[in-house]
Order: C-alpha cells, then sequence, then structure tokens
C-alpha cells in the first residue's frame, strides 16, 4: 500500500490547493521536490504553461519521462488532522500523465514526515508518538 499524506501547497500569488500526495521514496532527487498533475498545478499557477521549461528525466529502470519544470518553488504542509506540519519550500516537476501528486525523497524528509510502515500505510510528523493511517487517494 502506498502511504499518503494530506498537503496544503500555496503559490507566491496567493492560490492555494489541498491535495493528497503519495510519499515516494524511489523519486530520487537531492533537493525537495512535488511533481503535480496537471490539473492540480493550474489550480496553484494558473499560467503556469507560460512559465515551464519542458526536460525529460529518467523513471525506474531508465524509461524516458517527459515533466515540465517551473523556477518557482510552492510552500507546502502536511495536514493532519488538527495539526499542521512544518510548512517548507519544495521545487514543482508537472506532469501531463500523472493522476496523484508525489512527495520525492528528500521532500519528505523536509516535510519531515517519519514513514513507520509501507505495508498497512503507517506514517507520522517529526516529534509526534502517535501514527497515522494513509490518506485517501486524491487524482487530478
Amino acid at each position: 500500500m502506498a502511504v499518503r499524506v494530506p498537503l496544503r501547497l500555496r503559490s507566491d500569488d496567493g492560490h492555494e490547493v489541498e491535495t493528497v500526495a503519495v510519499l515516494n521514496g524511489g523519486f530520487e532527487v537531492s533537493v525537495p521536490h512535488l511533481l503535480l498533475p496537471a490539473r492540480c498545478a493550474e489550480a496553484l499557477f494558473p499560467d503556469y504553461r507560460q512559465h515551464a521549461v519542458a526536460r525529460q528525466y529518467q523513471a525506474a529502470g531508465g524509461t524516458p519521462l517527459p515533466l515540465l519544470r517551473l523556477a518557482q518553488t510552492v510552500a507546502a504542509c502536511v495536514i493532519a488532522g488538527r495539526r499542521e506540519g512544518p510548512s517548507t519550500r519544495l521545487h514543482v516537476l508537472i506532469s501531463e500523465t500523472e493522476r496523484e501528486a508525489l512527495v520525492s525523497d528528500s521532500g519528505i524528509d523536509a516535510l519531515r514526515i517519519h514513514i513507520e510502515s509501507f505495508s498497512p500505510g503507517r506514517w507520522r510528523l517529526h516529534g509526534e508518538k502517535r501514527r497515522r493511517p494513509t490518506a485517501r487517494p486524491r487524482y487530478w
């Protein structure tokens, strides 16, 4: 089972979206990244297509993956019931084919999330003892 967490995302110009993102430890990058489905990106960055740069990335097994990269970052925090995790900046990649948001390995750390167990989908915020269940998927 995937571990999914609810996120609040805010662009610098004030657009805000709540979504659920898959924590993807196999999405390996040196700085925190968030991959957004195009429809989610449009809600945060209405004119993103004018500013995005097309790039080829390698998916698992070396498969080429065309994505759009934004120069601007997005503020993100985990929504954990009545509590919010710390806000952090994530670099943004946009997929025309993905339907779920994905958080990279370094993004998981930046959001201060600890994955407790993948199979039942348990996670917690740094400093918490409470183990939280995976969230329901949000498809865009």
